[in-house]
């Protein structure tokens, strides 16, 4: 079985609905490639275990990150710290994509200093509404998965199974 990992990174807060929406998403893809031997294991630090334990909750999150071969991080009207430590961890570990989204609203200086930051391993988007954020996440999915998925403007086709946004 391939067993891929997804890291999403975001604001809990501000992307709360978004982040519901991707995880149904990727559900619904998981359901088909579960039939052809892929798993692929969506990472959402809001329904990891959160007991106490004896260090940092976050270095808990950021050895997932280490594990995973997509690190999609949401960025909204500004760049919070830890998912901005969580970029620089997947930076550093050389997660083979890493996909950075804007959404389209007014930004603070954290956001405008942070695409300074940016390399050009980084796949970079914008998106406006929840539909245009599952094309952006199709893509980085389909680079994983291969020819098996095609991405279209108003869904996935995925081993000739029609998955819609």
């Amino acid at each position: 079985m391939n067993n891929f990992q997804i890291f999403l990174a975001s604001s809990i807060n501000e992307f709360k609905e978004e982040r519901n929406e991707i995880g149904d998403f990727i559900r619904r893809i998981q359901d088909v490639l579960i039939d052809y031997y892929t798993k692929i294991k969506l990472f959402e630090c809001e329904f990891h275990d959160n007991s106490i334990g004896l260090g940092r909750k976050q270095e808990e999150y950021n050895k997932e990150i280490e594990k995973s071969e997509i690190f999609l991080m949401l960025v909204g009207k500004k760049v919070g710290q830890y998912t901005l430590e969580e970029y620089n961890v997947a930076i550093q570990s050389k997660v083979p994509n890493i996909c950075v989204l804007f959404q389209k609203v007014d930004y603070d200086t954290s956001v405008r200093e942070f695409k300074k930051e940016l390399t050009k391993d980084v796949t970079v988007g914008e998106f406006e509404n929840v539909m245009q954020l599952k094309f952006l996440i199709a893509e980085s999915i389909k680079n994983i998965i291969g020819d098996s998925m095609k991405v279209q403007e108003d869904g996935i086709v995925l081993y000739n199974k029609f998955i819609k946004y």
